[in-house]
């Protein structure tokens, strides 16, 4: 894994700040680096794409909670669950997320655009 996680990290303090060195940069082994090596780069579409595929006998249901886009992501890292339920929020959240990253800089601080997302203890449906 190459080291790009200074440029990032750099935009979001003031220039002269030191808070940069209270961030280090996590070890390839570490769980959240692995799904970072897995997914980036790659997009949820064709994720859906192929598991929908795989899975042709999973019909689209909104009283299951289940509409088009709706998937179960193989996480492929081992934690206590190695499966998550892509719901419809998510693919909303994710493509606003991307509109957010597409848009570039602010216009007027020329800051890297962020967001931040929070959600609900329990909404997430794990498979196993």
């Amino acid at each position: 894994m190459t080291d790009n996680s200074y440029s990032a990290l750099a935009s979001l303090f003031k220039p002269h700040s030191n808070a940069w060195a209270s961030w280090s940069k996590l070890v390839d082994s570490d769980d959240f680096s692995q799904l970072r090596s897995k997914f980036w780069g790659e997009k949820i579409e064709d994720e859906a794409r192929d598991w929908r595929t795989s899975h042709p006998e999973v019909k689209d249901d909104e009283e299951d909670d289940i509409f088009p886009g709706c998937y179960a992501l193989n996480l492929g890292i081992e934690l206590t669950v190695e499966k998550l339920w892509v719901r419809q929020d998510y693919i909303r959240i994710y493509q606003y997320c991307e509109m957010r990253y597409a848009a570039g800089l602010t216009s007027v601080t020329q800051n890297a655009r962020s967001v931040v997302i929070t959600g609900q203890p329990g909404i997430g449906v794990f498979l196993q």
